[in-house]
């Protein structure tokens, strides 16, 4: 009995030792001795160490190469005009290994406790999980929906998020279906980590669906769902008044609801959601709210002052909780600015000016003081997004194999069903 007690209280201690460790190690460990790999690979050992890390780096993208790299968020400050951001990793894009060179391009949809979701422009829509801390992935199977071939265009969107009531990873897929430029039909799907297949939704539960001008059609790499309050946030507009709003869909409830955006917002018509001058996005655990408006200096020559705006939803879904985050004005040659991101756990905002150089600017919402931010390295991203280093998706086998498709005249790996 005592023997027993002691091995107990020895493996109890050795979890608890595990739980502290980084991932690099965690990995060596696996193959220690059969006791600390299953435990390791554990659900619940994932999911305690997943809580208790705190080893957080930013993830940054560039969409026109399909580049991604994990850059550690130190301050680095050149003085008080700028910072920089030096360390990094550049990492192997999961759709390149998995595309084989078919030439496909792959989306940025987003990242939630640990995980990266993708999503390409092939004919399955195919999506792909991905943990760049163990460099894994999964690829999730096939969609389950289908369309009748008489239409022109079909094009999927996607959402990622976590349902903590179920402890589960979740993709939100929306397929809409065109004739020219006239939107036909939409459905939408949703995909499950735990159960491993996709379910198709009740449209009609989406209360705006026969009255949505669904432009832009997608979510642009730059502006993908915003994940807040375990729910996905994007803009939409009715199709009748171009009113914009914000639609959201409950991860754990698989409902869809409404949010009024902020009543001081200048763009609320869809004309400015097609030129791309507002966005929702996320601060910190809150709702946030974006936009830009140019003015020009003068009649005559180049350059615009940028005016940027960012409100947060202090209380969630109450619509008169929207309260001013910054507001500041930029003199730029063109006028452009796109939010990609914070750093330093929403201390900082920051913006790329969309010029011929690329430069960032961070923002300090408190002090609205605007800093220059140099990101070594060779790529202009366009996405920033904080990533928990994990060991989530351990647990799964490697979801892929190759399989000769001779009809097709390909070779392709297809995921299996998780």
């Amino acid at each position: 009995m005592e023997a027993k007690i002691g091995d107990k209280v020895t493996e109890d201690i050795i979890y608890e030792i595990l739980l502290r460790l980084p991932v690099k190690s965690l990995l060596r460990f696996t193959a220690v001795c059969k006791s600390w790999n299953c435990m390791i690979k554990s659900s619940t050992f994932i999911t305690h160490h997943l809580i208790q890390n705190e080893d957080v780096q930013l993830l940054l993208h560039d969409p026109e190469y399909g580049m991604y790299s994990l850059y550690k968020d130190d301050d680095n400050d050149d003085g008080r005009a700028s910072s920089t951001l030096r360390e990094y990793t550049n990492l192997d894009n999961p759709y390149d290994v998995y595309d084989e060179g078919l030439g496909w391009p792959s989306k940025f949809v987003g990242t939630c406790k640990g995980l990266v979701c993708l999503a390409a422009e092939d004919i399955d829509f195919t999506t792909l999980l991905w943990n760049p801390s163990i460099r894994k992935f999964v690829v999730l199977p096939k969609s389950g929906v289908t369309f009748c071939h008489e239409y022109d265009d079909l094009q999927a969107s996607c959402g990622f998020g976590y349902d903590r009531r179920a402890n589960d990873y979740k993709v939100l897929r929306r397929v809409s279906s065109f004739r020219g430029n006239k939107f036909i039909s939409c459905q939408y799907e949703i995909w499950s980590l735990a159960k491993g297949s996709w379910k198709t939704l009740n449209t009609a539960a989406d209360p705006e669906e026969s009255d949505i001008m669904l432009r832009p059609r997608r979510f642009f790499v730059s502006n993908p769902p915003a994940f807040v309050n375990g729910a996905l946030h994007w803009t939409q507009a009715r199709a009748h008044t171009g009113n914009v709003s914000l639609l959201s869909f409950d991860i754990s409830d698989e409902v869809f609801g409404k949010i009024a955006i902020p009543p001081e917002a200048s763009a609320q018509t869809i004309n400015h959601l097609a030129q791309g001058h507002f966005m929702v996005s996320r601060y910190r655990e809150s709702l946030a709210y974006y936009e830009t408006s140019r003015e020009r200096k003068g009649s005559v020559g180049w350059g615009c002052l940028l005016h940027i705006h960012m409100w947060v939803m202090e209380e969630y879904g109450v619509a008169k909780s929207w309260a001013k985050l910054f507001a500041i004005c930029l003199d730029l040659d063109l006028g452009i600015s796109r939010l990609i991101g914070c750093r330093k756990s929403g201390e900082e905002v920051v913006l790329r000016i969309m010029d011929d150089d690329g430069e960032y600017r961070s923002v300090n919402p408190e002090t609205k003081q605007v800093k220059k931010l140099r990101i070594e390295g060779q790529w202009y991203y366009e996405v920033m997004d904080a990533l928990t280093e994990s060991v989530v998706l351990l647990d799964q086998p490697n979801l892929f194999t190759i399989v000769d498709e001779a009809l097709q005249g390909v070779t392709r790996r297809r995921g299996a069903a998780v």
